[in-house]
């Protein structure tokens, strides 16, 4: 008879919620809310509670749980201000949770944002303020993280059943002239649609900060391209990255990285497999990757 998994002793350095919630929302386990129209009804996600009053509710341990642990870490190590970055955000709720967390131990944050896909990107607006994120405290970026700034075709639409979209791998950078052919051109009639959108680098969304607490990254394939394009800036400003993955080249790539800088390897699980845990068998249809940079983080 298998044992019930305990849950990380990182928990316990916060305060569950148990707010009532507006049912418009879901609330989850620090109590922050997310509109329900931002995931289709069938979708099998952890979105928080469905009652109306959802009561404390620690995570499930799913293919998220190590990205809960990476999340609240940070926050717990952060000093005098927690500084996040969230690379494919979708509409920012890593973002959030990491606000909610450093409330929680008093301590003020720095949160940056980018997403390409239009409706994603509203939505992370929207979710910030219904959080009471306020606007100085965040730095929202409309475009996709790439390896080279510039013009690119990205995959949109669809947005409450789809969070997968992503650079069109088929389709090489844009330049002007075509650029202005698409950006003028009549919309597809599909739900599902690529449009231009700008691309940015890590290495300049960095410049600004002296030090960087997490990055967390799902950019659908293109995370070996993002991180390697900014290793010199990773190994003097960023202490922890949490990485979705999505091939075994990319994270055969990552170990590449991420060993060369000398980082410590706290998770390593490969997407689209079933692995043991230390919180049980868990299936990953993302992969997920944590490193911490001993410079940095006090490993």
């Amino acid at each position: 008879m298998s044992r019930t998994p305990q849950h990380h002793p990182i928990f316990d350095a916060f305060t569950a919620s148990a707010e009532p919630v507006d049912r418009r929302f879901d609330a989850d386990f620090l109590g922050v809310l997310t509109r329900r129209e931002f995931f289709a009804s069938d979708m099998n996600v952890d979105r928080g509670s469905a009652s109306e009053h959802p009561g404390p509710r620690l995570p499930r341990f799913d293919g998220e749980y190590h990205e809960w642990i990476d999340v609240l870490e940070a926050v717990a190590d952060a000093r005098r201000r927690f500084v996040m970055f969230e690379l494919g955000a979708g509409f920012g709720r890593w973002l959030v949770r990491g606000a909610a967390a450093a409330r929680q131990r008093g301590v003020r944050f720095s949160l940056v944002g980018v997403e390409a896909e239009p409706t994603h990107f509203r939505w992370m607006q929207q979710h910030f303020r219904d959080n009471g994120v306020r606007r100085w405290q965040c730095r929202l970026v409309r475009a996709a993280v790439a390896a080279e700034p510039g013009w690119l075709t990205f995959h949109v639409g669809d947005p409450a059943a789809w969070y997968g979209q992503a650079i069109d791998a088929n389709v090489h950078p844009i330049d002007r002239p075509r650029l202005k052919q698409r950006l003028f051109a009549p919309a597809p009639s599909s739900s599902r649609e690529t449009v231009p959108v700008r691309a940015v680098v890590l290495r300049d969304l960095l410049k600004r900060y002296r030090t960087v607490d997490l990055i967390d990254l799902d950019v659908q394939g293109v995370e070996a391209d993002v991180l390697e394009s900014a290793a010199r800036e990773l190994a003097t400003k960023v202490k922890r990255v949490h990485v979705g993955t999505h091939s075994a080249d990319v994270e055969e790539r990552l170990r590449v990285l991420f060993g060369r800088l000398g980082w410590l390897k706290r998770n390593d699980y490969p997407c689209l497999h079933e692995a043991d845990t230390p919180y049980g068998r868990i299936a990953f249809q993302d992969g997920v990757q944590t490193w911490l940079n001993p410079r940095l983080s006090g490993e």
